[in-house]
């Protein structure tokens, strides 16, 4: 996303998004993002013997700022941000062994979409992931700055082309309607429009449908119940209606603690599905303790960040 007038016009409305333009500098050009770190609970790295067939062996996730970890109190990351990484919910929700998690998302992503997923998919190709996981990786190659809604959808397909170097398994969220979301973190203009939202739910459907590896979780059924307050149902555990609101910050944009374990859960529920029976003793499926752990595990010491080339604004 660049700056124009669009965006500096009536500045206290967009104050937000201008203060995370005029400090995108250092970040896109550094390239900041953190591993997570191992969680104290999770079993030790696993030899490729007793886990070749486990998608949990290697994770890589990539993506935006719900994945990377994201807090309006701390838009360029702080103390609070470790709590919102959805890294350290799937790290608690993961009873087998596997290797840390890694976690590639930037909150930056939206200044430019194509390069910072570009860059994002070859980095975790080399780590040699047995899945990744990109539940927001696709929302800013629709949503952001576009002249014309049929630019949304050129732009959505360029971001799913990004994605056909990937062989193992996949995990991505459709897009979703996020129209009422705090228009200081979503100006109105970034958002496409509800027909355009739906031709790239329908398009991803498609392109998913051809490509076996590919697991597609209901980002959009999240966000809807989550916004309605409405019950919100994953492997046979029921969030009820009246409680789920409380899964989104106050933003109604990025997923709060609670909501992280929640929709970690809903993904892991989601690749559960494509595989045996069995094997759901992999996972620890009480959200409450997930969130406790998840949480327990942010507040260790903040761990470097790794310095990463992400291509600068205009690069390619």
């Amino acid at each position: 996303m660049q700056a124009n007038a669009n965006l500096t016009r009536n500045g206290s409305r967009y104050s937000h998004t201008v203060l995370l333009l005029a400090l995108m500098g250092s970040i896109a050009l550094t390239g900041k993002t953190e591993e997570a770190p191992k969680a104290a609970s999770s079993p030790a790295a696993p030899n490729e013997s007793t886990t070749a067939k486990s998608p949990w062996s290697r994770i890589v996730m990539v993506g935006a700022s719900a994945s990377a970890g994201f807090t309006e109190s701390e838009p360029l990351g702080g103390s609070k941000t470790p709590q919102y990484r959805l890294s350290h919910y799937v790290e608690a929700a993961l009873l087998v062994a596997h290797e840390p998690v890694q976690n590639l998302a930037n909150a930056m992503f939206f200044i430019q979409p194509e390069a910072a997923g570009r860059f994002q998919i070859d980095q975790a190709l080399k780590a040699k992931p047995t899945i990744i996981v990109g539940i927001d990786f696709l929302f800013w190659f629709c949503y952001g700055e576009g002249p014309a809604e049929k630019d949304r959808l050129q732009r959505f397909q360029k971001g799913l082309e990004l994605l056909d170097t990937v062989h193992c398994p996949l995990v991505l969220g459709d897009i979703p309607d996020a129209s009422g979301a705090s228009n200081d973190m979503l100006p109105a203009e970034l958002i496409p429009s509800a027909e355009t939202m739906a031709a790239a739910n329908r398009r991803l459907k498609q392109w998913a449908a051809t490509r076996r590896q590919v697991v597609v979780v209901s980002l959009s059924g999240f966000m809807r119940a989550a916004m309605a307050n409405q019950a919100l149902t994953f492997h046979g555990h029921t969030e009820p209606a009246g409680k789920t609101r409380s899964l989104l910050q106050s933003d109604r944009l990025h997923p709060s603690p609670r909501g992280c374990a929640v929709l970690v859960l809903a993904i892991l529920d989601a690749v559960q599905s494509t595989r045996p029976a069995h094997t759901s003793g992999e996972i620890r499926w009480n959200p409450k303790e997930v969130f406790e752990r998840g949480f327990n595990a942010a507040q260790g010491p903040p761990n470097v960040p790794a310095r990463i080339d992400i291509p600068a604004p205009g690069g390619h």
